[in-house]
């Protein structure tokens, strides 16, 4: 394999790195800015990848084993650092993360390729968690009253899980300047986001992905079968 085939690979690696040090470091803060540097470097792989012409199965594959950690393992294990009550039980919420993301990995590998997401990506489930680690951490009022709910605390996974392996049709950030429908929904998503990190940083994260699902229902009845 030339090195140049090897650039994108390296790039998915520091993503692995992220979520494996994310869990070593257990801190919602620096966890979460550990997840969020993970992200920027799964964007970056694909898209060096697609410059250098060089995409392959190893990358996908790597690529998916990447997100398993940094959008499935560590996510899931954080989680578990601000539930409600203590009591194993209470564990057990954190296992639904895990095994939605696990099965969109696998169900996205073995989906022919799309303009668009099938489901929530695991990214965009890791996003909408990080705003909530990012509100416990800096006393969020809404975030810790959803929390401290038991009821909302397991509700929370479960209904990514389903969003995970919905097949609702979601837009994808990627194809930027591709389509007219994509520029228009891409663009909402991105000017009411940093609408409402100027408004409340502390809820930007979670609503964002909140309306990028709404965003993404009213895509898919537009969207070509």
């Amino acid at each position: 394999m030339s090195f140049k085939r090897k650039i994108p690979s390296l790039f998915t690696t520091m993503n692995l790195c992220c979520g494996f040090a994310a869990i070593l470091v257990a801190d919602l803060h620096i966890s979460t800015l550990l997840l969020l540097t993970g992200m920027f470097f799964d964007v970056i792989d694909g898209v060096i990848a697609r410059i250098l012409k060089v995409q392959s199965q190893f990358g996908k594959e790597l690529d998916s084993l990447a997100d398993l950690v940094s959008f499935g393992v560590a996510p899931a294990f954080l989680y578990t650092l601000v539930t409600p009550i203590d009591h194993w039980v209470m564990y057990i919420p954190s296992f639904f993360i895990l095994i939605g993301s696990a099965l969109r990995l696998a169900l996205f590998n073995l989906r022919p390729s799309t303009v668009y997401f099938t489901g929530l990506p695991t990214p965009a489930s890791t996003f909408f968690l990080a705003g909530l680690f990012i509100g416990v951490r800096f006393d969020s009022e809404v975030t810790n009253a959803l929390i401290e709910n038991p009821s909302i605390y397991v509700s929370i996974p479960l209904m990514l899980m389903m969003l995970n392996l919905s097949k609702l049709k979601m837009f994808s950030f990627k194809q930027i300047g591709s389509n007219i429908n994509f520029n228009i929904f891409i663009l909402i998503s991105l000017i009411t986001f940093v609408c409402l990190t100027f408004v409340n940083y502390k809820l930007a994260m979670p609503v964002g992905v909140i309306i990028y699902v709404l965003l993404s229902i009213i895509y898919s009845v537009r969207v070509p079968k």
